[in-house]
C-alpha cells in the first residue's frame, strides 16, 4: 500500500489482483477489453483513460467509502505529474518482491 496527495487530501492505494478486476471491469463498461498485460502496456503508453481508471480503482480499493467522483473531482491537469509519479510508484511497488521474505517462504527454516 502507498499513499498519495490530491489537492491536498491524502490516499492510500493499492493495486493487487482485485483492483486489476476492477479496472477491467470498468473499461469493460466503455466497450475496452484489455488483460493484465496489455493494461500495464496502456499505462507504459500514458493511456489516460486508463491511468485515470487505475489511480481511481487502487484509491477506491482502500478507501471503500468514497465513490469515484470524489477521486476524479481531484483530478485535472494541476495533479497530473503528482499523478504520473503515483501510477509509476504504485506499479513498481506491487511488482516487486521482498527477496528476503520470498526465501524464508520458500525455504522453511
Amino acid at each position: 500500500m502507498i499513499q498519495v496527495t490530491l489537492k491536498g487530501q491524502e490516499y492510500n492505494a493499492k493495486l493487487d489482483f482485485r483492483t486489476m478486476a476492477n479496472i477491467q471491469g470498468e473499461l469493460r463498461k466503455r466497450d475496452v477489453k484489455v488483460g493484465f498485460q496489455e493494461l500495464f502496456e496502456r499505462i507504459q503508453e500514458q493511456d489516460f483513460m486508463v491511468i485515470t481508471e487505475l489511480i481511481v480503482q487502487s484509491i477506491l480499493r482502500c478507501h471503500t467509502q468514497l465513490k469515484r467522483h470524489h477521486i476524479e473531482d481531484k483530478l485535472d491537469l494541476d495533479e497530473l505529474t503528482n499523478a504520473l509519479s503515483f501510477v509509476a510508484e504504485l506499479v513498481q511497488s506491487s511488482i516487486t518482491v521482498d527477496e528476503g521474505k520470498q526465501k524464508e517462504e520458500i525455504i522453511p527454516q
